[in-house]
């Protein structure tokens, strides 16, 4: 619910439903993978990293983000959580941190990466930043993902 919130713009409904969330993911105490669902504390702040993006506010997904260690989550669940967190980093228009995040996401999912319509859009976005002076790597990584 706080993701569909988010991407209607919703803010309070958000941050409730991912107070909510954070309820929920308590009583588990730790986070689980029960059929490919992996639901718990970290995924939730994950997710409240993508709504916050998701609204504009690249400030406090930064704030969440740096608490946050996905290590024991998917690697797919990794990537999607650095494009979020490359996202934000784009928001703010700092490059060479959202290409960082972008290039660590593509290590480890990188089907996912060249294929996700924010990671791509992202991409997109930092390229239009750079203007004539488009970093190596991330003109590499637009490369990749075959991104003009």
């Amino acid at each position: 619910m706080a993701v569909i919130s988010a991407r209607e713009g919703a803010r309070s409904a958000t941050h409730a439903h991912i107070a909510e969330a954070r309820r929920i993911a308590a009583t588990n105490g730790a986070d689980r993978n029960d059929f490919d669902t992996e639901f718990g504390p970290t995924n939730v702040e994950i997710h409240a990293v993508s709504t916050a993006v998701d609204l504009g506010d690249a400030g406090m997904a930064l704030d969440v983000a740096e608490h946050i260690d996905p290590s024991g989550l998917s690697p797919e669940r990794q990537a999607r959580f650095l494009v979020d967190v490359a996202r934000a980093h784009a928001q703010r228009r700092h490059v060479g941190e959202a290409t960082a995040s972008l290039l660590e996401a593509e290590a480890l999912a990188p089907q996912q990466v060249h294929s996700h319509h924010l990671a791509r859009e992202a991409v997109r976005d930092l390229l239009q930043f750079s203007g004539h002076r488009i970093p190596e790597t991330l003109a590499g990584l637009a490369d990749r993902m075959a991104i003009a």
